[in-house]
């Protein structure tokens, strides 16, 4: 059973609802305005300065609350003044302003050790610098210039905060709409294991990567959700809904976790039945409607009723039964089938949740607080960030000496009209990562050279003044839309609007400003990768074993709070809940390390094959963890010889780690209290064992190498 065509949103449709496109939207209009109305009043390179000023801020809004980005913008702004004053009066001292480029550079580069916002308001800043560097204005026109600048930055700033108090709960809808979406998607690869065409392997490579996605998409809506308190207020309906359909979303997350099975096993066991297919179908009919669900959320509609999957459970429980006649073993049927009920439980109670009013008890309304990362920006975590063991540090000295470089080799060398160009390629390209550095790398590169061609052929057909304008809107508007959903295709927009920005300006011969454009992209291309090589490279196969074993530790406190959890304390609820988070950002950011490792030089893989081993073993023990959840939920409880292979899994889980940490690891638990002997439990922890003795042997490898 498939979903109908109605309950199928278009991708048009839903880009044209979407975050990126009102993104694009909002940045194309608030930028623009100020140069549209300067223009009818005659002041054209006034309008253009206050627009370039909301530009400039525009690169702080990133999705969050509304006071993050408020206060982001705010310290911009008054960055973005200061610096401009400075350099606008600096800059005919090439000297002096080398040691400028030299200092912010690796100042602002810095600002990553506060997260992504303040990494933001960094590039921000610096972006004024290389802009300012061959302005040479009187001093009266450097401050008025450096005003006009501000008057934009305010200008944006109180446009966005003005949309945000207008429709406070659209960024957090499409946010959770699209993370139903991520799980949908991670949902519809697990239904490829039922299927005997399937390789196994590379399906597994698909879902390490999707569980990336799904976790990252996680962590955002937590930080929208749960620090914006319109939606944490009691009277704000749509909150509580946005609210109660997350947590149950990653409960069910968890259960489509959990059913991580033998799948060769199943697939040779079961492939002669039909069942399977059935399964398949009934999966990707799942995934279908956690699909629509999340469209309808993203898009702000109410989902109509759907006939959701237990009519297919039903069938798959009679072929079951139909299989025990026939003296076949369908434990592990069974088991998918449990999960697949529980999965579609949770899939009801967020589809009731859009249509019926709900409520929150405040207890849970105090505990989601917990579930949010605050940012700590305390100036000993620069300082203690201040040495050569710090990958951001390695980076803004990296940045800063290829920017020096660079400014030097633009005054002495250079002969183009824009060199400021080339430091902004590089500001752009250049991550703290090297295998980050070269996706950026090859993806500006490859969209300015085709946007590039682009722009020549708008302005050899197109001469119509009011059409450029419309295509140049077009293309910014695409530009800034696609600027965090697919950067090449920023790019590729982005170059042909610069291009005819510039026509109108009639500042340039346009083949001349395409080809110079180009140059400086291939000669900031250039510099960044040598600086990615050769200025204190970051190799991600020298950091990952600290990646591992932080992996092992969040299993290793899954494991155990699951067995704390009680279903009389809320408390250890809360405790199980909160170790079961942490364990997907650790689960991602290994993933994230092994992904950048892969993209790193051959000769700097090293042990790539023991660390994807290392990841699926983990992944299923994490797996297995979750299904003990679920029994232990449901009453199950532990005799002698599960206590022992309780201890078996703990100690052995505290050896793999030494083996990749040197740090001793101190942790308290209590051991379970003595029940009635579990056969169900049993089996999982006697796999649990297993998997810790694979992970050992990986662990021990490390050690050697």
């Amino acid at each position: 059973m498939q979903i109908s065509g109605k309950r199928s949103a278009s991708t048009l449709k839903h880009f044209l609802l979407g975050q990126y496109f009102y993104d694009g939207i909002k940045i194309t209009f608030g930028v623009l305005l100020p140069s549209i109305i300067c223009y009818q009043l005659g002041y054209l390179q006034t309008g253009i300065t206050i627009s370039l000023g909301a530009l400039i801020i525009s690169i702080t809004d990133n999705p969050g609350p509304a006071t993050h980005k408020r206060n982001a913008m705010m310290i911009t702004n008054v960055g973005v003044f200061v610096m401009a004053v400075l350099i606008g009066f600096t800059n005919n001292f090439p000297i002096l302003l080398g040691i400028e480029i030299a200092f912010f550079f690796f100042f602002f580069s810095m600002f990553n050790v506060y997260g992504v916002r303040a990494s933001s308001v960094g590039i921000a800043i610096l972006l004024v610098i290389i802009l300012g560097i061959d302005q040479h204005l009187k001093p009266l026109d450097t401050f008025l210039h450096a005003v006009y600048l501000l008057i934009g930055g305010v200008w944006y700033m109180l446009f966005s905060m003005l949309l945000a108090q207008m429709a406070p709960f659209r960024a957090a809808q499409q946010t959770l709409g699209k993370c139903m979406q991520e799980v949908a998607k991670f949902i519809l690869l697990k239904a490829n294991f039922y299927d005997k065409k399937t390789d196994i392997e590379a399906n597994n490579a698909k879902i390490i990567a999707q569980q990336i996605a799904v976790n990252l998409s996680l962590e955002e809506v937590r930080e929208i959700l749960f620090k914006t308190r319109e939606i944490l207020k009691d009277s704000s309906a749509t909150g509580k809904k946005m609210i109660l359909s997350f947590i149950d979303l990653v409960d069910l997350y968890e259960h489509a976790t959990e059913s991580h099975l033998k799948y060769d096993d199943i697939q040779h066991k079961y492939g002669e039945y039909k069942i399977l297919i059935n399964i398949k179908n009934t999966i990707v009919n799942v995934a279908n409607e956690i699909s629509y669900i999340g469209t309808c959320i993203h898009n702000n509609e109410v989902p109509t009723k759907f006939p959701l999957s237990n009519q297919l459970l039903v069938g798959i429980k009679s072929q079951i039964d139909a299989l025990e006649m026939k003296e076949v073993n369908t434990v592990t049927l069974k088991k998918a089938l449990v999960n697949l009920r529980n999965i579609v439980q949770r899939l009801e109670q967020i589809y009731e949740y859009q249509r019926a009013k709900v409520s929150i008890e405040s207890e849970r309304r105090n505990e989601l607080k917990r579930f949010t990362t605050t940012q700590d920006f305390d100036i000993q975590i620069l300082l203690k960030n201040l040495s050569f063991k710090s990958e951001i540090f390695r980076h803004a000295i990296r940045v800063s000496v290829v920017c020096l470089l660079a400014f030097i080799f633009a005054r002495l060398f250079y002969t183009g009209q824009y060199s400021y160009w080339i430091l902004l390629t590089i500001l752009v390209i250049l991550k703290p990562a090297f295998s980050l550095s070269k996706k950026r790398n090859y993806e500006r590169t490859i969209g300015t050279v085709i946007g590039g061609l682009i722009g020549i052929v708008v302005l050899h057909f197109v001469h119509d003044q009011t059409m450029k304008f419309v295509i140049l809107l077009v293309f910014m508007l695409l530009s800034y839309s696609f600027m965090r959903l697919q950067y090449i295709v920023s790019v590729l927009f982005m170059t042909p609007f610069i291009v005819i920005a510039f026509s109108f300006l009639g500042q340039s011969d346009d083949l001349m400003l395409v080809k110079e454009r180009i140059i400086d992209t291939f000669l900031g291309a250039g510099a960044a990768t040598l600086a990615s090589y050769f200025i204190l490279p970051s190799w991600e196969s020298k950091k990952i074993r600290k990646t591992m074993s932080e992996m092992v530790l969040k299993n290793l406190n899954y494991f155990l709070k699951t067995f704390e959890r009680t279903n009389e304390e809320y408390n250890t609820q809360v405790a199980q809940r909160l170790s079961r988070k942490e364990l997907y950002v650790a689960s991602s950011n290994l993933a994230s390390a092994f992904e950048r490792m892969m993209n790193e030089p051959k000769r700097k893989r090293q042990n790539a094959n023991d660390v994807n081993k290392f990841i699926l073993l983990n992944n299923l023990f994490s797996a297995n963890v979750a299904a003990i959840s679920q029994l232990i939920h449901e009453g199950e409880t532990m005799g002698e010889q599960q206590i022992r292979e309780f201890r078996k899994v703990v100690n052995g889980m505290k050896e793999n780690y030494a083996c990749l940490n040197p740090e001793p690891l101190e942790i308290e638990y209590t051991v379970p209290s003595l029940g009635n002997n579990s056969i169900e439990l049993q089996e999982s922890l006697v796999s649990l064992v297993q998997h810790v003795g694979e992970i050992k042997k990986i662990c021990s490898h490390h050690l050697e190498s």
